[in-house]
């Protein structure tokens, strides 16, 4: 599964081989960095405009190694009415549905965080696997754009899709609305920090004054990690937190024979979407992480 976190300037490293002279640019109006300094200065910025909240520019991490696999972002108007999307995913980790995973996230970012009305993208015509990937999260085809970009001197035309809010309602009225764990980053805590960092307005943890971040886990790693370290600790509740609404930078760090995501800083009540009391069976031991619905906060 896969997770979009804010873009960060150390993605460039992992990000770099996947996009430079590759056949991903091929279905790109960007053909690329010219090098991995000039890569990692423009993410920089870009960075550096997301946490101004200027730009809405994602890295798509595959969740089991942690690994940078591509990028998206969602572009608003200048009224903030409509937006365009765009993604790329590196030739390795396609064929996976990653692309339909990304479009679906971005969609419900753009809908229920930005509150835009119409969200739109544009595909080079005669690229059918982005087109279904549009066509799987609703979309519809609304026409043809001749002639509408330039690509290593040639005039290329775009198939153009779009989804009102109103289509995302009715699509997401029809599936269940169980928040997905593989969406999300999970943190344990007492109720008692909880409790502090709701009337605050921000989360933050004695180890980021010990160690620099806040310990996370992936759905996976969330009972193990329960059963490891918080057995005598109790009460516990569990945090869902919305990396993409993480403004600190999400590092993924090898523990022990795991890679864990640490968040280095505090973080946002805005970016907690839900938390859920966490408790072990009557046994002591842990064994599944509470399934919540919309919505929880």
């Amino acid at each position: 599964m896969i997770l979009l976190q804010p873009v960060q300037e150390h993605d460039a490293n992992a990000l770099f081989p996947l996009i430079f002279s590759t056949p991903v640019t091929d279905t790109l109006v960007w053909d690329g960095p010219e090098s991995l300094e000039a890569f990692r200065l423009a993410l920089a910025e870009r960075a550096d405009q997301v946490r101004r909240g200027e730009r809405h520019i994602f890295t798509i991490i595959e969740q089991t190694l942690g690994q940078p696999i591509g990028s998206a972002s969602i572009r608003p108007d200048a009224e903030g009415f409509r937006a365009d999307i765009g993604l790329w995913i590196g030739q390795p980790y396609h064929g996976n549905g990653y692309g339909t995973l990304v479009v679906r996230k971005l969609l419900e970012y753009g809908f229920n965080s930005l509150g835009v009305e119409k969200i739109e993208a544009y595909v080079f015509v005669g690229n059918w696997a982005s087109r279904r990937i549009f066509e799987k999260n609703n979309f519809q085809h609304e026409g043809t754009i001749r002639r509408a970009v330039r690509k290593r001197g040639m005039a290329l035309d775009e198939w153009l899709f779009g989804i009102t809010r109103d289509d995302w309602n009715e699509g997401v009225k029809s599936q269940a609305l169980t928040l997905e764990p593989d969406s999300f980053l999970f943190h344990i805590c007492r109720p008692i920090d909880w409790q502090a960092a709701n009337k605050a307005g921000m989360y933050t943890a004695e180890s980021i004054r010990s160690e620099g971040f806040i310990h996370c886990s992936r759905a996976a790693q969330v009972v193990p990690v329960a059963n490891q370290f918080y057995k005598e600790v109790l009460p516990l509740v569990i945090l869902w937190i919305d990396p993409a609404k993480v403004k600190p930078t999400i590092k993924w760090e090898s523990v022990g024979e795991g890679i864990f995501p640490h968040i280095y800083g505090p973080v946002s009540t805005e970016a907690i979407i839900a938390v859920a009391d966490f408790s072990p069976d009557p046994d002591g031991t842990y064994r599944t992480i509470p399934q919540l619905t919309y919505p929880q906060i």
